[in-house]
């Protein structure tokens, strides 16, 4: 796909080539970040306004709210990044640092914040993708305590894509020591069971995703159940279906968890009622 020509950074937009951010920025020092990534299809941000208010929640615990623009100007930026990239379908990926400062945990003075932002070209599953489903294994949750903060301190996720891809799987898991599952490297956990849709409870080891309380919502509307529960490694394997949501899979499932099948072995068919459904919602044909 082709590289974006345009970002937000400063307050305007400049080419992408000429984006910057200094060594000593606290984002790249310190992992004072955070971020967001928001789906856009039909030339439409999803769930932006969701996407906005979660990220100037988080910021308020580091610090760094002032540096995360309006809800009315992350619309701003959206449509006069869209204005100048001719994309129907994207990844609009803003994120908020601590800003540039002489290298220092508490530095004397507090630096202001850095806000960029720009679109990347992105093919979204159709359903032929979700047909197939996805591979996953299981991992121990080695992230920090706080994992309910989108923050950029991303290496334990990418350390378990890793070997989830070197084991033939798409995803990794991350599960408690207790043996309960979290949630995804880079998604939220879903399963069936009797008629039921269960997810992992709200707790500081899973960020609260977006999609998929537009797809719990999917769901109810559906006729099932939606529960928030505790989830054990065991019960999912278990499970008659189980899927995966984010802003890139949309809704995915997962038909083999380390190398065990999940119900037949293929994805079942309300999981697929249901990317269907959100498919639909988000004009994707």
């Amino acid at each position: 796909m082709p590289a974006p020509t345009v970002a937000w950074l400063g307050g305007h937009i400049i080419p992408f080539s000429e984006a910057r951010v200094p060594i000593e920025d606290r984002g790249l020092q310190f992992g004072e970040s955070l971020y967001e990534v928001v789906a856009v299809t039909a030339r439409e941000p999803r769930l932006l306004a969701e996407h906005a208010a979660r990220m100037s929640e988080a910021a308020k615990l580091l610090g760094i709210e002032a540096g995360v623009p309006l809800p009315e100007d992350w619309a701003r930026i959206v449509r006069d990044l869209l204005a100048r990239e001719a994309l129907d379908e994207a990844l609009f990926i803003a994120q908020v640092t601590g800003g540039v400062a002489p290298r220092a945990h508490v530095p004397a003075e507090p630096p202001e914040p850095t806000f960029f932002a720009y679109l990347r070209p992105f093919h979204f599953p159709r359903a032929a993708d979700v047909a197939r489903g996805i591979r996953a294994i299981t991992r121990p949750d080695v992230r920090w305590a706080l994992s309910d903060l989108k923050t950029t301190m991303l290496l334990p996720g990418v350390m378990a894509r890793r070997e989830a891809l070197a084991r033939g799987a798409a995803e990794a898991l991350f599960v408690g020591a207790d043996g309960v599952v979290h949630e995804g490297a880079a998604s939220n956990v879903f399963m069936i069971e009797h008629g039921r849709l269960l997810t992992p409870e709200s707790s500081h080891h899973l960020l609260p995703g977006l999609t998929g309380p537009l797809v719990s919502s999917l769901a109810a509307h559906a006729g099932l159940e939606v529960v928030s529960t505790s989830i054990a490694v065991e019960r999912l394997l278990r499970a008659d279906e189980v899927f995966v949501t984010s802003t890139t899979l949309l809704v995915m499932p997962v038909v083999d968890i380390d190398g065990h099948d999940i119900g037949s072995g293929d994805p079942g068919p309300q999981t697929l009622a249901l990317a269907r459904a959100l498919r639909e919602r988000w004009k994707l044909a």
